[in-house]
C-alpha cells in the first residue's frame, strides 16, 4: 500500500525536467500515545507561525507585500498578511550581510483549514535569484506532527548560475534556518 503524496509536492506540481528538487523535514513533537495534547499544540503553533512567514522571518529575511488596497509594499513591523493564493511579495535578505537580495514570488497555494496538514507554496518570479517552487507544510500523523520545506528549483540570474556549488551551499544554508526557525520555541 503506498501513501499518499505529501501536501506540498502536491502543491508544487511535478518537477520539471533540469530542476533540481529537494525535500527536508524536521518533526516538531512525538509522541507514543496519538492523542497526547502536546502534538496538538505543536500542531497549532506549526500552523500559526506558517500563517505569520514564520521560516522567512525565522531565517533572518524581510517580506516586502504589495496587497491589492495598496500600491506600496508593506514594511515590518506592520503585520503582514498570511499566505493567501496570488499574494504576490518579496523575500529581502542580505548576502554576506551586507549586499541586499530581493526575491520575488507569488503564493500558489495556501491552505490552513486542514485538521492533518497546514502550509503554503510560492513560484518565483522574474528577479528572483531562482526558478521554481518551494513549499512549507506543517503536517500531522499518528503521533507525530513535523515541518518540510521541498522545492524545485535551477539558476535564473547570471549570479546563481555562475555561483554553482556556492549557489546550493547558500540554499542549503537557509533551508536549515526554516527547519530551525520552525523547530526551536521563540523565547
Amino acid at each position: 500500500m503506498t501513501s499518499p503524496p505529501h501536501p506540498g509536492d502536491a502543491a508544487l506540481g511535478p518537477t520539471p525536467d533540469g530542476y533540481r528538487y529537494f525535500r527536508r523535514s524536521i518533526p516538531l513533537a512525538h509522541s507514543f500515545d496519538p492523542r497526547d495534547a502536546a502534538l496538538d499544540r505543536a500542531f497549532e503553533r506549526a500552523r500559526a507561525m506558517l500563517q505569520a512567514w514564520g521560516p522567512q522571518l525565522g531565517a533572518g529575511m524581510r517580506i516586502e507585500v504589495e496587497t491589492q488596497d495598496m500600491a506600496m509594499p508593506v514594511p515590518l513591523p506592520l503585520p503582514l498578511p498570511a499566505p493567501a493564493v496570488g499574494l504576490e511579495a518579496r523575500l529581502i535578505s542580505r548576502v554576506a550581510g551586507v549586499i541586499p537580495l530581493r526575491a520575488p514570488l507569488r503564493v500558489i497555494t495556501a491552505e490552513f483549514d486542514s485538521a492533518d496538514h497546514a502550509g503554503y507554496a510560492y513560484e518565483t518570479l522574474p528577479g528572483h535569484p531562482e526558478r521554481g517552487r518551494e513549499a512549507f507544510y506543517a503536517t500531522r500523523t499518528e503521533g507525530l506532527v513535523e515541518f518540510t520545506v521541498m522545492a524545485f528549483s535551477q539558476p535564473a540570474a547570471w549570479y546563481s548560475r555562475l555561483g554553482g556549488p556556492v549557489t546550493r551551499i547558500i540554499q542549503n544554508r537557509y533551508t536549515n534556518k526554516y527547519l530551525l526557525a520552525m523547530a526551536v520555541r521563540p523565547r
